[in-house]
């Protein structure tokens, strides 16, 4: 049988764009011409191509835009401009830039970024890029001084309201960012760079207790049960539990930790499975059948267990409750898979129901929590 399947395809980083669009700008500048496209060095050693569109131009500033293409990751700046405008800056010290704010980047308003805080949201490896091509291009054409950069986003304060920015201290518009400067569709290394910069930022603005979910209903539940703790807290470890409990017994800056997961994915990690995506393992109706079954159940019930084709409705078998055996045997193997990896860190691990609440165990003691309806992480 033919399929039509092809390979996915990759992109740019917004940093790759800000400094093509930079490139070009101070290109302009210099050449005294207009520039229809840039190829840059991209910090893996490739060269990348870029068109280019001149916005506007004078004798001592110009102004160019790239248009982001993300390829097939589903990311919500792609298709935005990544605009540069670039000045000549001869009282500046020679090859040094200055970062001014533009419309759509974001910024910083928390340490943890490796930026400074109170400057435009530019991550280190998108400025360390623009300073090659700057001191590159100034000392081909011979130009003393320096350059400022603003860079700009068109539409970057309403896209970055469909991101985590703000929990990182990124206020008002989207971050410049990348550390290859491609796009990796789907990528499990640019989700696990995303739950790192989380750590630092939470552990450099002085929080010690974690809360850690699949995604944001889950992430509510957590919240309910500890109302005081701040944004920066609540990291999400997608499906990638075992390595953001690595991550944080790594960063030994935290002393305590709120782990929710979802019923459904709380049986995989029952049986030791620390990636809990369902591309990589499915359910185990055996595991969850013999549970049930070392917990005293019945035939029945074992039999209703085996034949279950969504596991939310274990709860319509055995009734969601913290004194249930099979919750009990359930929690303890979810919160030892957990242990084993943050053995010296206070553990609460929250077993959450999508419409029945969710179940607190800190190792002793276990309370129900009757919670609003949750639906999917």
């Amino acid at each position: 049988m033919r399929t039509n399947l092809r390979a996915l395809r990759t992109g740019y980083t917004t940093g790759a764009c800000a400094a093509a669009a930079t490139k070009a700008s101070l290109s302009m500048l210099l050449g005294g011409r207009p520039v229809n496209g840039v190829s840059i060095m991209l910090p893996g050693g490739r060269k990348a191509g870029f068109a280019v569109k001149a916005i506007a131009y004078s004798g001592t500033e110009a102004l160019t835009c790239v248009k982001k293409d993300g390829g097939d990751d589903p990311d919500v700046t792609s298709g935005l401009l990544i605009c540069s405008e670039v000045r000549l800056m001869p009282s500046l010290p020679d090859g040094e830039i200055e970062y001014l704010q533009g419309d759509g980047v974001g910024t910083v308003t928390l340490q943890g970024l490796g930026i400074p805080v109170g400057g435009p949201a530019i991550n280190q490896v998108p400025r360390a890029m623009i300073s090659d091509i700057v001191r590159t291009l100034l000392a081909g054409h011979g130009c003393s001084g320096g350059v400022s950069v603003r860079i700009s986003v068109p539409g970057g304060r309403e896209v970055a309201q469909k991101t985590m920015n703000a929990r990182l201290g990124i206020v008002d518009g989207i971050s410049i960012i990348g550390t290859s400067g491609i796009v990796v569709p789907y990528s499990e290394e640019a989700y696990l760079d995303a739950i790192r910069t989380m750590l630092k930022v939470a552990a450099e603005n002085d929080v010690r207790m974690l809360a850690i979910s699949a995604g944001a209903r889950s992430e509510k539940v957590l919240r309910d049960l500890f109302p005081s703790l701040p944004g920066t807290a609540c990291v999400h470890y997608g499906n990638h539990i075992g390595k953001t409990l690595e991550m944080i017994r790594e960063s030994g800056s935290f002393s305590t930790i709120a782990v929710g997961v979802m019923l459904a994915k709380a049986t995989k990690l029952a049986c030791g499975e620390l990636d809990l995506s369902s591309r990589t393992v499915g359910h185990d109706l055996q595991f969850i059948a013999n549970l049930a079954r070392s917990a005293g159940y019945d035939g029945g019930i074992v039999a209703a267990m085996e034949e279950i084709s969504l596991i939310r409705s274990i709860v319509d078998i055995i009734p969601f409750a913290a004194d249930e055996p099979f919750y009990s045997e359930l929690l303890r193997l979810c919160y030892e898979a957990c242990r084993r990896i943050v053995s010296g860190l206070s553990l609460t691990f929250v077993l959450i129901s999508e419409d029945r609440g969710s179940i607190s165990y800190d190792g002793q003691t276990r309370i129900l929590h009757e919670n609003p309806k949750t639906g999917e992480e």
